[in-house]
């Protein structure tokens, strides 16, 4: 039971799980609250993965577009935004569209976490991305 609307930006301790081996190493992992999304974005995505094995050249199934009307729409915006040479990131880009619809959708449920709203998730996506994209840039 929440008592203040603020309740959802705690982070809560779960469980751990302890690794000890003949005394050489020591693991503690640690689980909170805040992994719960994570896990049920990967479960859902893992599960949508046989969806794409049944997919047509016409689409036939309500899956299959909605799955293109968003690649459509990122595409355009890929087009506005970037220009025709990041075509290639697609797949990238259209991955962390809908990690983050996904994270944002979970946190509407009742007794959802808001995870966006987490400085060090975000910190964490945006530096990630963007020293990946830096490393491309000298590559290329």
């Amino acid at each position: 039971m929440f008592f203040s609307p603020l309740e959802q930006f705690d982070v809560i301790f779960l469980f751990h799980i302890f690794i000890n081996y003949d005394n050489i190493f020591f693991i503690d992992i640690s689980f909170f609250n805040i992994l719960i999304p994570f896990i049920i974005l990967i479960v859902l995505f893992l599960s949508l993965k046989k969806f794409f094995s049944f997919f047509t050249l016409i689409p036939t199934t309500i899956f299959q577009s909605f799955f293109e009307n968003n690649l459509k729409f990122i595409l355009n915006l890929i087009k506005q935004q970037i220009g025709k040479i990041a075509y290639k990131y697609i797949i990238f880009i259209y991955c962390i569209f809908f990690f983050i619809l996904g994270l944002n959708l979970l946190s509407m449920l009742p007794f959802g976490i808001a995870l966006t709203s987490h400085l060090i998730v975000i910190l964490f996506l945006s530096l990630s991305i963007c020293i990946g994209i830096l490393i491309e840039g000298i590559k290329y």
